[in-house]
């Protein structure tokens, strides 16, 4: 529990992904001793032959870090083992393949790059303006959606994370068809947002996605979220975790989603403690 939330962080990596040197214990640990009820590994695995980590994830090791972590803390630390594949469209049956070979908790599936174009990278913005930068971001992000794959779409708005440099601030209304179309398609395929605090430690002071486009999307009468810090250090894990919690709540919801063998449920986010009473 934390500030009376029930605690769930499922977008923490460890040194199973390339850009992280906290081992699954070190991050298992940091989690227990801030009151993190479940949190869910969710490691790179990039599948570009160009990308110089494209084989950096073992997945037998990943399981078996896991395992171990499960055996030490038994039932006071749930943790579950997922993958953050970094879709591109054209290494879809790729990815299929490899996901059909490798069951875990639960995926996401997150944008970094278009057509092997990293979406943060300076090639990115300069080749396009701000209109098509952002469409084509959530072009990939709805084919994601598409294939099938995924049980939540991560960091949505993430090609923000350098876009206001260049094209001055990201406002979401810009792009309403474009997030209307996204969220009404992962109403069809029960695919949950993901709130990413990310955001406020990349200077953004917002979550990914903000609050406006998270209006959006409980008004297209969506109600699957998930909660992620993208934690790459044990004090990443949680971060802003209560105002990830407020956010959900003031856009009307009562409860995140968790995983366990790609099976879904519904936890509440205010923790029975915090309930008022009759």
């Amino acid at each position: 529990m934390i500030d009376g939330f029930c605690a769930v962080d499922y977008h923490v990596h460890s040194s199973r992904s390339h850009d992280c040197a906290a081992s699954i214990a070190d991050m298992c640990r940091r989690a227990y001793e801030i009151g993190v009820s479940e949190i869910g590994f969710a490691e790179h695995k990039d599948f570009d032959p160009d990308d110089p980590v494209v084989d950096f994830f073992d997945y037998d090791a990943f399981m078996a870090d896991v395992d171990a972590s499960r055996a030490h803390y038994g039932g006071a630390l749930k943790i579950r083992a997922g993958i953050e594949i970094d879709y591109q469209q054209w290494l879809e049956d790729r990815i299929a393949n490899y996901l059909d070979a490798h069951p875990v908790d639960f995926l996401i599936g997150s944008v970094h790059s278009i057509r092997g174009v990293v979406v943060t990278s300076q090639e990115y913005r300069r080749t396009r303006n701000r209109s098509t930068a952002y469409k084509d971001y959530f072009e990939e992000v709805r084919a994601s959606v598409r294939a099938g794959l995924f049980d939540i779409v991560g960091h949505l708005e993430y090609a923000n994370r350098r876009g206001s440099d260049a094209w001055g601030p990201y406002d979401p209304a810009m792009f309403a068809d474009e997030l209307e179309e996204l969220f009404d398609l992962m109403a069809d395929r029960s695919v949950a947002l993901e709130l990413n605090s990310a955001g406020t430690r990349h200077g953004l002071q917002t979550t990914y996605p903000g609050p406006s486009t998270l209006a959006i999307y409980t008004a297209r009468g969506c109600d699957l979220i998930a909660f992620g810090s993208d934690a790459h250090t044990p004090e990443e894990i949680a971060h802003g975790y209560a105002q990830l919690a407020r956010t959900a709540i003031d856009a009307g919801h009562s409860h995140v989603c968790v995983w366990e063998n790609r099976q879904r449920t519904k936890i509440p986010i205010v923790t029975q403690a915090q309930q008022p009473s009759a």
